[in-house]
């Protein structure tokens, strides 16, 4: 694989520097004062050869947009192998908009109000008018049915919603050795639009880019939820903080996270050489794609988040990613479409 000079590409010693609000170069010894950048990657410690490839690959999807960020996970040990723009990244919370519907799947699973089989009749109020019809869950994550998931979170009701959210990582810090991260906001009451709301829009609540990696990376490896590290790979060894009373109950969500790449809000992530599989979220201004690489076993998680943007347009971004770091063709002429719904 060749690659093309990034924009740069830094080490964890540089991070100090974000805590601004701004990403800069650090200058050399002897050299003029640093210069702003917009766009900075973060490689870890020690990186191997295999981090640098990851970093180059978030650099080639980032594509110098200050308002675009990247973190890559193994979900497995919970290693980081990158953060791009760790501004918007890992220091900044942000609404997760559908992607919080994982939540309330998981709870819903779990906690038996739902089967992957149970339908709702989507007819009115959902992003898509006059609505999906019959929908099972399977469908109603590939399309993103706004209505069936508020209906889910209203049969659970808020403290059973609010009680997952925080089990699968949200709203705390997850103790990634990186400074200055936020930690998010979980409510403590129900938001004004009520609980449906909440699971549908996930309204009242804000995520980092990391916390949805490491929420995607349980829902990958069987519940565990662990915290991250900013490490090379020898120096890594799994550190869980908790783990799902269920685990088995997340395969079932599988089928759903495939089919949104495949025929559903996250097509643009799509591509032949390789298998991708996530969930897209689009509100308030901002997109996300929480997303897994490779099937059955999936052995990265990547979030793309883009500020201005919506879920489509984070797909692309991972789906760039992938493209770079497996040696896929890209797509030409990338754009990021105008927050639209909630998708």
């Amino acid at each position: 694989m060749s690659f093309r000079k990034p924009t740069r590409i830094l080490a964890l010693g540089c991070l100090l520097p974000f805590l601004g609000g701004a990403a800069f170069a650090a200058p050399k010894a002897g050299k003029v004062p640093a210069r702003w950048i917009p766009v900075s990657i973060l490689t870890p410690p020690e990186a191997s050869a295999f981090d640098l490839r990851v970093g180059e690959a978030a650099r080639f999807a980032i594509h110098n947009r200050a308002n675009v960020a990247l973190v890559a996970m193994d979900p497995w040990t919970g290693r980081v192998l990158t953060i791009g723009n760790p501004q918007s990244g890992l220091l900044t919370a942000y609404q997760p908009c559908s992607v919080f519907k994982l939540v309330v799947a998981v709870a819903g699973l779990t906690e038996g109000v739902i089967t992957p089989e149970s339908r709702f009749n989507c007819t009115d109020g959902c992003w898509i008018s006059p609505g999906h019809g019959p929908i099972d869950l399977r469908r109603a994550l590939a399309v993103s049915c706004n209505t069936y998931f508020e209906w889910v979170g209203e049969r659970l009701g808020f403290e059973t919603v609010r009680a997952y959210a925080q089990k699968l990582g949200l709203g705390s810090l997850t103790g990634i050795n990186v400074p200055g991260e936020t930690a998010g906001v979980i409510p403590s009451s129900i938001p004004s639009l009520g609980v449906g709301h909440m699971s549908s829009h996930a309204q009242g609540v804000k995520t980092s880019a990391m916390q949805l990696a490491v929420l995607m990376s349980a829902l990958v490896n069987g519940g565990v939820i662990n915290e991250p590290q900013f490490v090379g790979p020898q120096a890594v060894k799994a550190k869980e903080r908790s783990h799902l009373s269920a685990p088995p109950t997340l395969a079932l969500l599988a089928p759903g996270l495939f089919s949104s790449v495949t025929e559903g809000s996250a097509q643009r992530a799509f591509d032949p050489g390789f298998v991708a599989s996530g969930k897209t979220g689009s509100c308030a201004g901002v997109g996300w794609f929480a997303s897994s690489l490779g099937y059955p076993r999936s052995e990265m998680v990547v979030v793309a988040f883009v500020r201005g943007g919506n879920g489509a347009a984070a797909s692309a971004v991972a789906g760039e990613f992938y493209r770079s770091l497996l040696g896929v063709p890209p797509q030409t002429n990338p754009t990021l479409a105008t927050a639209a719904g909630s998708q």
